[in-house]
């Protein structure tokens, strides 16, 4: 009676472990984020199949410390894949900014260039800057302007 019991329980748990992977796929959560469960119900099941000849007590100890085990097992686990994406997407991060800031840098070196490849002549420009007279003391300032001829 008592092994219809267990069997039912672990039969009950992968079910809604079942019932939780399609419920991932409408919450949007990944797969990896199901390792520890799934790791932790696998432990519960092979601590209580080892301790299957024992008494009550024992079997279900050995259920709950090999579940656990397993859990914190899938957890640890989880977090290396955690860190491991993060590694990833930082890498490829920078790899696009230096690629955007080489596209920027030709496209400004193209874009200062005639039609017969002679460089064009650039001239800067220096405008005083007026500031209205309304009583506050203002450091005189200007404004330099790169004019493309």
């Amino acid at each position: 009676m008592k092994r219809l019991i267990f069997t039912m329980l672990a039969a009950a748990t992968a079910g809604i472990l079942f019932c939780g992977c399609s419920a991932t796929q409408i919450a949007q959560t990944k797969a990896s984020s199901l390792l520890a469960p799934a790791l932790g119900l696998g432990g519960a099941l092979a601590g209580s199949y080892a301790a299957k000849d024992e008494d009550d007590g024992t079997r279900l100890a050995a259920t709950g410390a090999a579940a656990a085990g397993a859990f914190l097992l899938g957890q640890f686990i989880e977090n290396g894949f955690k860190e491991e994406k993060a590694k990833e997407y930082k890498a490829g991060y920078d790899l696009g900014r230096s690629n955007s800031t080489k596209e920027l840098y030709w496209l400004y070196q193209k874009m200062h260039q005639t039609e017969d490849g002679e460089p064009q002549r650039s001239r800067i420009y220096e405008l005083p800057v007026s500031y209205p007279s309304d009583g506050v003391k203002r450091v005189p300032d200007s404004i330099h302007i790169s004019v493309t001829e």
